[in-house]
């Protein structure tokens, strides 16, 4: 610890209780000492019982976010509590916040408030189960397949796709990727439409491989490779991972030319 002085002072008073030293607790306390927890007034011994019920437990006291003022004497700091034989749903670790004052060297003012929020039950971690193959295939159809439909991404898309998606290995909000989408992706596809030809599934990894048929009349000139009206058929790969039943992160490439449509206004496209 990088405190000097009062600081110390104060580490080796915590030390001292955590190694059950009741000897040095008592030296590092003023006689006069005055200790306020929450709303109590607390004395000399009384403190030092509350400190040797923690430690008979085998709870263990430390200290961070240390603010030490040494021309005032004091020291403010977060005071944290490891819980040794924690109870099923409760906290394992809780924090008070401290105010130390001292005088002659010893602590002489002990100012502690008990942080509520990290004594609060903490609720089981969920344990979604996993989604079966068929479900990881019929949720990614549904999702792809609303390309298909004007406006149907908007709403598909979302309710799919995690909060916070990592594509191409940038996380962004999912409202993020599908304004990327509408922006780049939708200008470029106009008039074709998808359909799934290969998948490997990986229920254990809960991931989905797939080889994507892009097929109609495109609206895109770049892409009218055998001439206006004329219907093509181009492919793209993907991989998706899933996590709690939604996408969370994918990659995709695209077997054709993904230029933005000519006139295309890049700034004024949907997001």
């Amino acid at each position: 610890m990088a405190a000097q002085g009062v600081g110390a002072t104060l580490q080796a008073f915590l030390d001292a209780a955590n190694n059950k030293n009741w000897d040095e607790v008592q030296k590092h306390l003023h006689p006069n000492v005055a200790v306020t927890y929450n709303e109590n007034q607390e004395s000399r011994d009384g403190f030092v019982q509350r400190l040797t019920a923690a430690a008979e437990k085998g709870d263990q006291l430390s200290a961070d976010s240390w603010t030490v003022n040494e021309a005032a004497q004091s020291v403010g700091a977060r005071l944290v509590t490891s819980i040794k034989d924690a109870a099923e749903g409760t906290p394992a670790r809780v924090w008070d916040l401290i105010l130390v004052f001292f005088k002659d060297g010893q602590i002489s003012r002990f100012y502690q408030i008990a942080s509520q929020q990290s004594r609060a039950p903490t609720p089981a971690p969920g344990r979604p189960s996993p989604l079966s193959a068929s479900e990881i295939s019929t949720l990614y159809r549904e999702y792809i397949y609303s390309y298909n439909t004007s406006g149907a991404v908007d709403t598909i898309l979302p309710q799919r796709w995690a909060k916070v998606v990592s594509f191409h290995g940038n996380s962004a909000p999912v409202e993020v990727i599908l304004g990327i989408l509408k922006k780049i992706l939708l200008p470029v596809i106009a008039g074709l439409e998808y359909e799934v030809e290969e998948m490997v599934v990986d229920v254990e990894r809960q991931q989905i491989a797939l080889r994507l048929a892009l097929e109609g009349v495109p609206e895109n000139k770049n892409l009218q490779k055998n001439g206006p009206g004329e219907r093509i058929k181009v492919y793209e790969q993907a991989l998706y991972g899933y996590e709690e039943g939604k996408i969370a992160w994918g990659w995709a490439a695209q077997g054709f030319d993904m230029t933005p449509p000519p006139g295309l206004e890049t700034g004024g496209a949907p997001r």
